[in-house]
């Protein structure tokens, strides 16, 4: 079964000053054949990468070169019909709202391509799905 990696692991194995870069690096390299990413997670580290308030922001082009470094080790998961349509399950039933819509939105492309386990740091921002398991590798670090 695959593991989707949400961007803050992502983020942390390129961002040159981060204290969980290796373990982050360690956890995709390691892993690998059974992580996958979405256009999602590749946009939101785009976004975190080249941001001005980002400390050491990449140009576009680096951050470009440096996350499909990784875009092209690990499965590439597509957002379907089903996974807007799961989206708004996941918003109704756990009453989600602003940009908590992004982490249901996130949860329904791992459901609507058979994925029931989401790698990330930020735990809380997906306890509260039943629907998938959380992983953290940065749990007993």
């Amino acid at each position: 079964m695959y593991t989707l990696v949400d961007s803050n692991i992502v983020i942390y194995s390129l961002a040159e000053n981060s204290p969980k870069k290796d373990v982050s690096q360690e956890f995709i390299r390691d892993y690998k054949e059974i992580l996958c990413l979405s256009h999602q997670v590749i946009l939101e580290t785009l976004r975190v990468l080249t941001h001005p308030k980002f400390k050491n922001p990449m140009t576009s082009e680096r951050a470009l070169k440096s996350v499909w470094t990784i875009v092209n080790v690990l499965t590439l998961l597509s957002p379907n019909l089903e996974t807007i349509l799961t989206t708004k399950e996941l918003i109704k039933k756990y009453e989600i709202g602003s940009n908590r819509i992004f982490d249901a939105y996130l949860v329904a492309t791992a459901l609507s391509n058979s994925v029931g386990i989401i790698a990330t740091d930020n735990t809380k921002h997906f306890e509260i799905y039943d629907e998938v398991k959380i992983l953290n590798p940065f749990a007993n670090w």
